[in-house]
């Protein structure tokens, strides 16, 4: 008799399994030694990508996980430097651990060799951007804030977020000509937008009418609605003085004076109203109701 046993079924599964262990990772070991370098560079960065969010770590740059990650898509594109899949996984990197300043260097590099924006990616260029152009502007750098939505903007051209802003930046730097287009494209891409409504609005009157007026008369409207007659009376003034042919200015001055009960003067207001807007009845009725009542 044999002083080995048989092997029993139970022991054959073990061996069947440690088997298949050492050739599954015989044959990745082999899969990976046929990779290239930057095959290998870039599987290893996806590796600690997809750990780093596996672990719910902290998405910052000296994480463990993101900083492998970043080191090996940093390899990867030292050895391809032109390529698309290293460039866009490098700039994916640098957005998901916020590393804005990085990522929008590496996706304006990553655009610049001609490369399309994939779905996934798209989100996380537009973040980039946003945050870059916030930080300008918060400094104060209104046309640095511009520069980076316009190339946001060439990149995605239906993003409505740099949209808004590109309309708020050319206000603010007195351009309301040119924040007309981004208004009307935010308000026909959300016709539920008061905001974007409103400032449409009033780029267009400010394009008509002057900055300055414009203001000092909305100005008017605001104290008028708070019962400051006085104060509603100065800013349509202002109005008027920026732009002496601004007629709902005029009428809103005539307005005042109405109220007041000074007749003659609510007459000379509406009477300059109305001869600047001859179409305009009402102006014409409280000249006339004006004059009447100073009779």
């Amino acid at each position: 008799m044999s002083d080995h046993a048989a092997p029993t079924p139970w022991s054959r599964g073990v061996l069947a399994l440690l088997l298949g262990l050492l050739l599954a990772t015989g044959t990745g070991f082999a899969q990976d030694q046929d990779a290239t370098p930057r095959e290998q560079a870039v599987n290893a960065a996806r590796t600690a990508m997809q750990d780093a969010i596996a672990a719910n770590e902290a998405p910052y740059p000296d994480r463990p996980n993101w900083s492998k990650a970043i080191s090996h898509a940093r390899r990867a594109v030292e050895l391809a430097p032109n390529d698309r899949e290293t460039l866009g996984l490098l700039a994916e990197i640098y957005s998901r651990t916020n590393f804005y300043g990085p990522a929008w260097r590496t996706w304006n590099r990553y655009l610049a060799e001609g490369h399309d924006l994939t779905p996934e990616w798209t989100p996380l260029f537009t973040g980039a951007g946003e945050e870059m152009a916030y930080a300008a502007y918060q400094r104060g750098d209104l046309q640095q804030a511009a520069s980076i939505h316009m190339d946001v903007l060439d990149a995605v051209s239906f993003h409505r977020a740099s949209r808004v802003w590109m309309g708020r930046i050319r206000m603010e730097q007195g351009r309301p000509v040119d924040a007309i287009p981004y208004w009307e494209a935010a308000a026909e891409q959300d016709s539920d937008d008061a905001r974007a409504s409103y400032f449409l609005r009033l780029a267009q009157d400010q394009a008509e009418w002057g900055v300055q007026a414009v203001n000092a008369f909305r100005e008017g409207v605001r104290r008028y609605e708070n019962g400051d007659l006085d104060g509603a009376a100065r800013s349509f003034e202002r109005a008027t003085d920026a732009n002496a042919d601004y007629p709902e200015a005029w009428a809103w001055r005539g307005r005042v004076a109405f109220e007041r009960q000074s007749w003659r003067v609510a007459q000379r207001h509406y009477e300059r109203a109305a001869e600047l807007a001859p179409g305009n009845d009402t102006y014409r009725y409280f000249r006339n109701e004006a004059e009447r009542r100073a009779g």
